[in-house]
């Protein structure tokens, strides 16, 4: 079997258009809800093992894998938020509103161990793009008389929570400076970009974990949810909508071990105009970014 053979296939589900990539992965040119596409997919290739990764690539989406084939799901058209599909913001903003075109439902989100519970919910709104002051939801549940729920969405397999050059670069350049200076780590210099071996870390505070995670709108007034979405992640039980997901990151408390939070100070040749050095940028990660080839220093 080829990509071309994958290609008539999906032809026979009804889709148009496509983007080959390479000689085993494509993507389906969608107009609309792209989740709902590649479920889709996963089910008719059922008899190649086909499954849907959320977290495959580097769509927001993610992708079907079908034996050795990569199917995607990309916007046929980049003009507007409707046409540019769902990710997974908008996930979740679908996931709940269509339970919600009938009236005022209830809400609940878990994690199993967490929930949070909301009536006379009327919808959702994204507000990702405000990021003012520190803003971090990703959304906002609307409720019936005026009261909006901030919440911050973080894909399964995230291991960065901002980018941190404004947020950090004075301390980092200060740390880069005396980590030079003792000899432990190198830094060269080339057509003026600098390139550090090894990457440096340092783990962040408790004011610098609510910054980082938390913002200035989320600590005491919503929470962080962890979960690549799916479709059947949002299920009607009665007269309650119950929203899986993964975890729920609601205090600085649940900031520890994988989860704990830590700057990284790494080579990126694209940073030209860094306030640490050209060639250096700072980011916030979870613990689990730190391998053994980045070295942990103190402030």
């Amino acid at each position: 079997m080829t990509i071309s053979d994958i290609e008539k296939r999906l032809r026979k589900m009804g889709f148009k258009k496509f983007k080959k990539e390479s000689s085993k992965t494509i993507s389906i040119l969608v107009e609309g809800n792209r989740i709902d596409v590649l479920e889709r997919v996963e089910k008719d290739f059922a008899d190649m093992n086909a499954k849907y990764d959320p977290n495959k690539g580097s769509s927001s989406i993610g992708a079907v894998v079908a034996d050795k084939f990569t199917i995607k799901a990309r916007p046929a058209s980049k003009q507007g938020k409707g046409s540019a599909g769902l990710g997974n913001e908008d996930a979740m903003i679908n996931g709940i509103e269509q339970f919600t075109k009938g009236g005022p439902i209830t809400v609940c989100i878990t994690d199993g161990k967490k929930k949070y519970e909301y009536k006379n919910v009327i919808g959702v709104e994204e507000v990702g793009r405000d990021t003012t002051n520190r803003k971090k939801a990703d959304v906002r549940l609307k409720i019936k008389g005026g009261k909006k729920i901030p919440i911050s969405i973080k894909k399964d397999n995230a291991e960065i929570w901002e980018s941190a050059d404004s947020y950090y670069a004075p301390t980092a350049k200060r740390i880069v400076d005396r980590e030079e200076a003792r000899g432990t780590i190198v830094v060269e210099e080339k057509n003026r970009i600098s390139s550090m071996q090894p990457n440096l870390a340092i783990k962040a505070t408790s004011i610098e974990k609510r910054d980082v995670v938390f913002g200035s709108d989320l600590l005491n007034k919503g929470f962080v949810v962890v979960r690549s979405f799916r479709g059947s992640d949002f299920e009607m039980s009665g007269d309650m909508l119950y929203v899986y997901v993964t975890q729920i990151i609601d205090k600085i408390s649940d900031l520890t071990g994988n989860d704990d939070i830590f700057f990284l100070i790494r080579n990126d040749s694209s940073r030209k105009g860094s306030k640490i050095r050209p060639g250096l940028r700072v980011l916030a990660v979870k613990g689990t970014r730190i391998n053994k080839n980045v070295k942990v220093v103190t402030k």
